[in-house]
């Protein structure tokens, strides 16, 4: 009986020193703004080069639409502004950088101009609050040709090319290594949205095109792997290889080898609900939405190499989230917060707030950032000299903000 009473007495003891102290309180710390980027309409994104933060997008002209790409320093100052020049009319949608700071920056363009047909003008819907519902994007019937760009972090234009289709195409993101490029987006061959791989050499030599489901698919992310193949991510109502739709509609994530042919499938679902991963960074960190309901939420998840969950949050949002990987393995995830989140003291936005949070790599919270004048997130990058960038939209202008944790 003593000895009974003795092991009684430890148990407490035991199971005290054997759990998880709480998570740490984080309070939330202002992102400082760099510059105004111009109107939602022209701006398309931006990435990190060296010294300097490059934005690139379309401008609107009378004419019709020129593609850009134009240089900022951390001050806000510009430092090059280059138009580039495909067609009569040419839409910048996508970009990323190599390891010797180029930028490769790819879109879609019209050989011919497009004729102009008058409309009746509609009446704009009151939104308030500012929510993004699931982004419907248009596919210009015009532009049917697929354009490519290398410039140097200095600005000049080194080498372009591009791929005449026979159908039109929306090319949402580029990836690039030294092996070559791989370019993922939308056309409506067939019965309706497909999704579309390129595979391309740094020269521009490119291989068919590879297309992902037949009538209601999108890709919106693609990452090159060390193998030389793929990873791609985007939603689909639609069964892709062997996979059948769980939801109202999954996130999909596409491994492909590097001859483009497809290899696995694995869909992201919730019941009810409509899913889509549409934000990706090289360690398979994956953003998304989840719409159920009038309930919407930003998703995160980093995956293993096998694609196994390791960690993930979702939070209430108006959904769009934007990812990026920060320095000893630590990531970050920018989104419009819609409501209080446990563990940022003082976080209860009354409306729609940009707010980045940090994670380190266990996947805890390790900071929070707003931007809170942004309702509407465009971009998000992290480098070791600029530390994280974001860009977001208020009303019709796109700002960049800037936290530097160097």
């Amino acid at each position: 009986m003593k000895k009974l009473f003795v092991i009684l007495l430890a148990l407490p003891l035991l199971f005290a020193s054997t759990s998880f102290a709480a998570p740490k309180k984080i309070s939330v710390t202002p992102l400082k703004l760099i510059a105004d980027a111009g109107t939602s309409i022209d701006f398309a994104g931006l990435v990190l080069s060296q010294n300097n933060i490059v934005i690139f997008g379309s401008s609107s002209q009378q004419s019709g639409s020129t593609a850009f790409a134009r240089a900022i320093d951390r001050a806000g100052n510009e430092q090059w502004k280059i138009s580039l020049d495909a067609g009569a009319e040419e839409i910048a949608t996508a970009a990323t950088t190599d390891v010797s700071g180029n930028i490769w920056i790819a879109g879609s363009f019209s050989p011919t101009m497009p004729q102009v047909v008058e409309s009746a003008t509609a009446t704009p819907v009151l939104n308030p609050d500012e929510v993004i519902n699931e982004s419907v994007q248009v596919i210009r019937e015009d532009m049917d040709s697929v354009g490519v760009w290398k410039v140097s972090p200095q600005g000049e234009v080194l080498s372009s090319f591009n791929m005449k289709m026979d159908y039109p195409v929306l090319i949402t993101s580029i990836a690039a290594d030294k092996s070559g490029l791989s370019l993922v987006g939308l056309t409506n061959v067939g019965k309706g949205s497909v999704g579309i791989l390129l595979n391309c050499s740094i020269a521009g030599v490119c291989t068919p095109p590879i297309f992902i489901g037949t009538k209601d698919t999108t890709l919106d992310a693609v990452i090159r792997t060390i193998d030389g193949g793929q990873v791609i991510i985007g939603s689909s109502s639609e069964p892709i290889l062997d996979k059948k739709l769980q939801g109202l509609r999954d996130g999909i994530i596409v491994s492909a080898a590097k001859t483009g042919k497809i290899s696995k499938v694995i869909r992201s679902s919730a019941t009810k609900a409509s899913r889509n991963w549409s934000s990706a960074t090289s360690t398979f960190f994956f953003g998304g939405e989840v719409i159920t309901g009038k309930k919407i939420e930003s998703a995160v998840t980093k995956f293993s190499n096998t694609f196994a969950p390791t960690w993930t949050y979702r939070f209430t949002s108006t959904g769009p989230v934007f990812n990026a990987v920060g320095p000893s393995k630590s990531h970050y995830s920018f989104f419009a917060s819609t409501s209080a989140i446990t563990n940022i003291l003082g976080w209860n936005p009354k409306r729609a707030s940009g707010l980045v949070i940090a994670f380190d790599s266990k996947g805890a919270l390790m900071g929070a950032y707003s931007a809170s004048a942004l309702t509407q997130p465009r971009a998000a990058a992290y480098s070791k000299d600029l530390g994280l960038v974001v860009a977001g939209t208020s009303g019709e202008t796109v700002s960049i903000f800037h936290l530097n944790s160097r």
